[in-house]
């Protein structure tokens, strides 16, 4: 009996891998047959452009996946791309992912190449919840992107801090920073900012000071975000969400609970999910265990 679960789980294991890449490629390209490896149509990432990047700034994410294992950081490198009117905030790797779908589908290659050579970014992604930021003015929109289960989308006011300024400062990155403090969603948080970069921008969902926040980290140092690199764009850099045929949208409270349910039920949602609910290959998901849900927003 125990030899025939480690198998079936073995198999479970080995399906999800070699569907992992399949399945992201059937939804960005929507394509549904298979041709084979070398053969099958790919298409560039299906996008909705909102603007241009003219700065990025790049941000070392830490982070606790698991409160019951608050040793276990996880470690994410993401970007905050500024626009002329707002701002995105995702992972770098998902981003450079992308840009290899983009520059493969450009030239007529075929998946396998995609997965060659985009394999290491996938592997890196850890930050799983892009959001853009005033697109339009006042307004939020946030994703969850899982590659086997799919993406969900909201839209919400963008939130207000109610940030108190204190007099201490430190040199971070080469800039004079200065402290400010807020409590948001259920965590309190501490930033520095530098009023030397006159964006009132910062990672994630933050802003609202006088200045860019180049780091941020809640008091329970469950999340912390620290500047770690800059880069002015000259050429055309698309701010963008990307927007495929699976992607399900709804109202903040309703998606938030969806995704909580996506966590905590995590096997009876892959195996309902589009990429294996029709499959014809009978695999059993009862073995993949519930997975850690604690989001920067609490509330």
């Amino acid at each position: 009996m125990k030899t025939n679960k480690t198998l079936s789980m073995k198999r479970t294991l080995l399906f999800l891998a070699s569907c992992f890449f399949m399945s992201m490629s059937f939804i960005q390209a929507q394509v549904p047959r298979i041709l084979g490896a070398e053969g099958m149509p790919v298409d560039t990432v299906p996008k909705r452009v909102e603007d241009y990047t003219k700065r990025r700034f790049f941000y070392k994410v830490s982070f606790v996946k698991d409160t019951t294992r608050r040793d276990k950081e996880t470690q994410a490198q993401c970007v905050l791309e500024i626009g002329q009117r707002g701002s995105c905030f995702k992972d770098f790797y998902e981003y450079a992912a992308d840009s290899v779908n983009d520059a493969v589908a450009r030239k007529k290659g075929t998946a396998m190449e995609i997965f060659s050579k985009a394999y290491d970014y996938v592997k890196k992604t850890q930050w799983r919840t892009p959001v853009l930021k005033g697109y339009p003015s006042g307004q939020d929109y946030h994703q969850y992107g899982d590659p086997i289960v799919g993406s969900y989308e909201y839209g919400c006011p963008s939130p207000s801090f109610d940030w108190q300024i204190g007099e201490e400062t430190k040199e971070i990155m080469g800039y004079t920073c200065r402290k400010a403090t807020c409590h948001h969603s259920g965590r309190d948080y501490t930033a520095w900012y530098a009023e030397d970069i006159a964006l009132s921008d910062g990672p994630y969902i933050f802003r609202g000071l006088p200045g860019l926040i180049v780091a941020i980290g809640s008091d329970d140092g469950e999340y912390v975000f620290e500047l770690n690199g800059m880069q002015e764009i000259t050429f055309p850099s698309p701010i963008y969400f990307k927007k495929n045929a699976f992607t399900k949208v709804g109202s903040r409270e309703e998606m938030r609970k969806t995704i909580r349910n996506i966590h905590e039920h995590y096997a009876e949602v892959v195996a309902n999910s589009p990429a294996f609910v029709n499959s014809p290959i009978p695999v059993d998901f009862s073995h993949l265990p519930p997975q850690p849900f604690n989001p920067l927003e609490k509330e």
